[in-house]
């Protein structure tokens, strides 16, 4: 019954923190790396807000469980391939190229400009907001969705870890007593 209210309360608390608007009210912009499976979505001042990987299995079998474990693997291969992008694309110059293109094109789009410098230092501070983060980012994946293509017997599955649940998970472990 305990867990029951903590899970409740921690519930009303992210409902709460998601309707208190935000800091600023700055628009998001998605950047896509490893040919779309890794999607980063980040504010226009640089700010992480979100990551998602896909994965995707074949299901080998008509057994019961065959799609179940289809699933399982597809998450795993996302999570393995957030888990490389981390060690290796966030490191490298392209990661801040892609981030410079994204932001030059939202800009573009929004009919406002910025300067070559403040859009290096915007890519720049992204880069390290999300490799001192990478640790929660990584422990706050969950399977945002899945899905299932009966004709080409395929699953996919994307994993995701935002900044808000990372909030929610430090609150609700705080609660329980962890």
């Amino acid at each position: 019954m305990k867990k029951l209210g903590v899970v409740i309360l921690a519930v009303m608390l992210s409902a709460c923190s998601s309707l208190g608007g935000s800091k600023k009210d700055e628009r998001s912009v998605k950047s896509e790396f490893f040919g779309g499976d890794i999607k980063v979505s980040y504010t226009m001042g640089g700010e992480f807000e979100s990551i998602a990987s896909s994965g995707t299995a074949r299901v080998t079998s008509n057994a019961p469980d065959a799609a179940e474990k289809a699933y399982i693997v597809a998450s795993l291969r996302a999570r393995q391939q957030l888990v490389e992008f981390m060690k290796a694309e966030l490191e490298s110059e392209k990661f801040k190229q892609t981030v410079y293109k994204t932001l030059q094109e939202a800009e573009e789009e929004l009919k406002v400009a910025s300067s070559t410098m403040v859009k290096d230092t915007i890519s720049s501070e992204l880069q390290e907001n999300i490799k001192q983060r990478t640790n929660a980012i990584l422990r706050g994946t969950y399977v945002d969705s899945k899905e299932f293509d009966r004709g080409s017997s395929t699953v996919k599955v994307v994993v995701k870890s935002s900044t808000r649940d990372i909030e929610a998970a430090k609150s609700l472990s705080r609660l329980m007593g962890n």
